[in-house]
């Protein structure tokens, strides 16, 4: 009989595993629409927010190819005193007054909309971005699943995150425009200045350049094989260098000529209100039994629904069940019977 309550404990637990497991598999889930066909830009010369690298010291070229090549040099070596003429003092009359630099300012913002006509808003979005030259870099579109009573279904509470790219001289324009979308609920907006960066950027690269035409022209008159090889190798490193501070000035040219937007938008019955609404208790009472009642109908469509998902599995596990049920029987039965047979032989033993 331990035995039998054992292999029913253990069949107890399987069953509620495997329901468990069944009603998970058919818990109803959020429906992802397709998304509208959007335009997006194929020029993919930048990455969007990549942190450009910060410019390197300048190695000291002259001691450093000195102490390598050697006397074999000879006669072309590095002229540093050429270099630090060419250099800029520092001077306001060398470097030009600060009101002539051009701000490198990288714009962006998030704007969160509440909208009555989720269709006509997300639409009107996306044709206002693309007359304003501008293109959406990312998106996504979703909702949930809602069973009518005539057994189709619909999607509701849907909800939009895009990231927008938009020339800076519409930024604020765009953002200007955001409510004639719906009910604009929050706004945030940042400023990176990068000009330092770029320009320290710029210096370097103008260096680099001098460097590299220098290697080329030393290049052409050297003859000695060590001396070539060192140049060589200097050379490669110096336009690794500038291939990747050019790669960083794209980066942030894409930045500061296009601001980024993110925007998401959601679908709503009825505005948030802008103040407070004072409501009596009865109003207040007849709004926590609509959502109460809202809330149960849910959740009883979704306990159906995964009733209906698990049918199957419950099926093939009442037949084991039956069937193990059975045979836990046949094996009590049998167990008597030889406990009987066993007593009524030892009564005939004792007469």
């Amino acid at each position: 009989m331990k035995k039998d309550r054992q292999l029913v404990i253990l069949l107890a637990a399987l069953l509620v595993l495997i329901f468990l497991s069944s009603c998970a598999a058919g818990k109803n889930t959020s429906m992802t629409p397709a998304a509208p066909d959007f335009a997006y830009a194929e020029d993919d010369s930048y990455t969007r927010d990549a942190p450009a690298e910060e410019p390197q010291a300048e190695a000291p070229m002259a001691n450093e190819y000195k102490a390598e090549i050697g006397g074999a040099m000879g006669e072309m070596s590095f002229d540093d005193t050429a270099e630090a003429e060419e250099a800029p003092t520092g001077s306001p009359e060398s470097q030009g007054s600060a009101a002539d630099i051009t701000e490198k300012i990288i714009y962006s913002a998030y704007v969160s909309i509440e909208t009555t006509d989720f269709d006509a808003s997300v639409s009107g979005l996306e044709q206002k971005i693309r007359s304003l030259g501008g293109f959406v870099e990312n998106s996504n579109v979703s909702g949930d699943t809602r069973w009518n009573k005539d057994g189709t279904t619909s999607v509701v509470n849907r909800w939009a995150y895009y990231t927008f790219r938009i020339p800076a001289e519409k930024f604020e324009y765009f953002l200007q425009l955001t409510h004639t979308y719906g009910n604009v609920l929050s706004t945030s907006r940042s400023a990176q200045n990068v000009t330092s960066s770029y320009t320290d950027f710029e210096a370097r690269l103008s260096s680099l350049n001098t460097q590299e035409e220098r290697l080329l022209d030393m290049l052409s008159k050297s003859t000695d094989v060590e001396t070539l090889i060192a140049l060589e190798q200097r050379l490669s490193d110096v336009r690794y260098e500038i291939e990747s501070i050019e790669r960083n000035l794209r980066n942030y040219d894409a930045q500061i000529r296009y601001s980024t937007i993110d925007l998401t938008i959601r679908e709503v019955e009825l505005y948030t209100p802008t103040v407070p609404i004072r409501r009596s208790f009865g109003e207040k009472l007849e709004i926590a039994l609509s959502d109460g009642w809202t809330q149960f109908m849910r959740g009883t469509q979704n306990l159906l629904l995964g009733l209906a998902a698990s049918l199957p599995a419950l099926i093939l596990l009442l037949v084991l069940a039956a069937a193990v049920i059975i045979c836990i029987r046949i094996r009590v039965k049998k167990r008597k019977a030889k406990k009987a047979a066993a007593e009524a032989a030892a009564k005939e033993q004792e007469s």
